[in-house]
């Protein structure tokens, strides 16, 4: 992995992939101008998709959720550049890569430093032919899924993540049956289970019931019983 800076732009990347590391990296009007962009999702912002070389990457942009998100769209206060949202997930993803843990692989990460406060940028390999679980469970799901499942997530609470998000939005299921976990935004490491992941399993509770008014996704109190039975097996045989 390389550094770079040219002030007020500082860069962490993968120097396989870029040699070099600028800002039009982290603009889509940039892939847009090449004709690179092959794809969009919006949510909270723009998630674009763009074709490097063979690769397919994702760039993001950090912004505010919530109430304070209406007012302070995408500036976070700076401390240090390691804290900073993109190279702090850039380093837990190269972390969790490290372990041979389901997640994107880490390309490029960007902060704009502007005074006391920044903006971020993170760019990742796009995990090809995949859908999230609300996209997944709009058709029900047997139970060896959801043993599946539960054994996925206990695999990371095992090898001491904690995940600040976890929902079914972040969970991933590729062609092959694959489970990936995504937006690793403030992540934890070394965090081993206790109550921080007692907290992060009902979250995803949560989600799960959460997609069931809004989606009407396919998901009963049987088959969360199923994903936390074999959840806490994986656990406790650590």
């Amino acid at each position: 992995m390389a550094l770079a800076q040219s002030p007020p732009y500082f860069w962490e990347y993968d120097s396989t992939v870029f040699p070099s590391a600028d800002k039009g990296l982290f603009l889509a009007e940039h892939w847009q101008s090449m004709g690179k962009v092959v794809g969009k999702e919006s949510g909270r912002g723009t998630t674009w998709f763009v074709q490097h070389g063979e690769r397919q990457l994702v760039l993001r942009h950090y912004l505010r959720g919530g109430l304070i998100g209406r007012i302070n769209k995408d500036n976070y206060l700076y401390t240090r550049l390691s804290t900073t949202r993109s190279f702090h997930e850039f380093r837990v993803l190269l972390a969790l890569q490290d372990l041979h843990l389901p997640v994107p692989k880490p390309v490029a990460a960007q902060v704009v430093r502007r005074g006391a406060y920044y903006q971020a940028d993170l760019i990742m390999e796009r995990i090809p032919n995949t859908k999230d679980l609300v996209s997944v469970l709009k058709e029900s799901q047997s139970s060896d899924f959801y043993m599946a499942l539960g054994t996925f997530i206990a695999q990371f609470h095992r090898a001491e993540v904690y995940h600040a998000d976890l929902n079914i939005k972040n969970i991933l299921r590729d062609s092959a049956g694959q489970f990936w976990l995504i937006d690793f935004d403030r992540a934890q490491l070394k965090t081993p289970p206790g109550a921080k992941q007692d907290r992060s399993i009902k979250r995803l509770k949560r989600s799960f019931e959460k997609e069931v008014i809004r989606h009407g996704i396919q998901f009963s109190t049987s088959d969360w019983q199923t994903l936390e039975q074999a959840y806490r097996k994986k656990i406790e045989n650590a």
